[in-house]
């Protein structure tokens, strides 16, 4: 069965995609919010207010039906010491270090997918070098092709320390309290207790018009500790703002953005701006008041959403998806390893390029044991 690939590029071309696209994904399981297009809507309105048109989505088709879709941006990136035009795949407006995935829900039906994509940009695009794919789940569709392409020149890697992402399970058969350790169920109990005879309350907002009332304050407290004064806040980075505004138009009429707000005594103490997709809650940005760090706000918070379950009352999980220090205390008990892989381009410099890579990934790899086998600490 011949494959055929067509090219999208801006918020228009993707909208004549967008159907087809959201009967796709619908077919995985799990399908996380870097699946729909929804999320790339919001990417294509937000880098075209800061005139950056370098992303590019692939849709592959197989008798006149869509069977994959492959969102990635033009990037130059170092690898191995060398900057290389890359075609990577696109997570979010900052290419921070995040899980990422291509739309394929059975890779098997389509084995050669991955050598018609290569092909296909060997004839077309003339600017890259590799295909780049950081960011995978194991079990992830991406992770899927790649293996069905042993032929083509990759190479894949652990994603480095701490490549995984963590999961609370919160349904209805899961215990997440039951997890935690005995002295952070008593530091909860404290805070409450510390809050005891002032006026607590959460919010959750729901629908555009509950978000567009609430995002100020979300934006206001998650800028007045660290994140305004390094200038890494939501409010303080305006494409990151624009962005999450535009997450909340696209995501918002279909009750899949929640914005959760507590409040003591009137004053916005901690929020949370969250994406949920089928049931899972994914924190895209929290943050909280610094003089009440003795209550511990960021955790009253998210025991509320997990204890709540979010707006509908039937979350199955919640994740920032990564694995940062202080989600450690909520007992992840869903651990997923993370890892990256590059498709060189099929040329003699190509293949120069990832001998290059293996090598240095090598020497890599024999420094961190012999500085294990010395006592080095693996987290440092």
């Amino acid at each position: 069965m011949t494959l055929r690939v067509e090219m999208f590029q801006g918020a228009a071309a993707l909208q004549t995609l967008a159907p087809a696209w959201r009967t796709l994904a619908a077919r995985l399981l799990p399908r996380r919010h870097f699946h729909c297009v929804e999320w790339y809507l919001a990417l294509c309105d937000t880098f075209a207010r800061f005139s950056l048109d370098d992303i590019l989505f692939f849709a592959v088709s197989c008798r006149d039906e869509l069977v994959a879709v492959l969102p990635f941006r033009r990037i130059a990136i170092d690898l191995a010491g060398v900057e290389v035009r890359a075609l990577q795949l696109l997570s979010n407006v900052l290419e921070a270090a995040t899980v990422r995935d291509i739309v394929l829900p059975a890779p098997s039906a389509h084995p050669e997918l991955l050598d018609v994509l290569v092909r296909h940009f060997d004839r077309t695009e003339g600017s890259w070098d590799l295909l780049s794919f950081p960011g995978l789940l194991q079990e992830s569709g991406a992770v899927g092709a790649i293996g069905l392409s042993p032929k083509l020149p990759l190479t894949c890697t652990p994603a480095g320390l701490g490549s995984r992402i963590e999961l609370v399970s919160c349904g209805d058969s899961d215990q997440p309290f039951a997890r935690l350790s005995k002295g952070f169920r008593q530091n909860l109990r404290t805070a409450h207790n510390n809050l005891r005879g002032q006026d607590v309350r959460f919010i959750t907002a729901t629908t555009p018009s509950e978000l567009a009332e609430c995002y100020p304050a979300f934006l206001s407290v998650e800028s007045s500790g660290w994140k305004g004064e390094e200038g890494t806040s939501v409010a303080r980075q305006p494409i990151v703002d624009k962005f999450l505004q535009n997450v909340m138009a696209h995501f918002g009429p279909r009750g899949e953005c929640e914005i959760h707000l507590m409040s003591v005594d009137d004053r916005t103490v901690a929020a949370m701006f969250c994406v949920v997709i089928d049931d899972v809650c994914f924190i895209a940005r929290t943050g909280y008041d610094e003089t009440f760090s003795k209550v511990s706000p960021g955790h009253l918070i998210l025991e509320y959403v997990i204890r709540r379950r979010g707006a509908a009352g039937h979350l199955k999980a919640v994740t920032p998806y990564n694995s940062p220090r202080w989600f450690e205390a909520w007992k992840p008990d869903v651990v997923l390893p993370i890892l990256n892989a590059y498709v060189f381009r099929p040329s003699l410099e190509g293949l120069q390029l990832r001998n290059r890579v293996e090598t240095s990934l090598r020497r890599r790899a024999a420094d961190v044991r012999a500085y294990l086998e010395q006592g080095g600490d693996a987290a440092s």
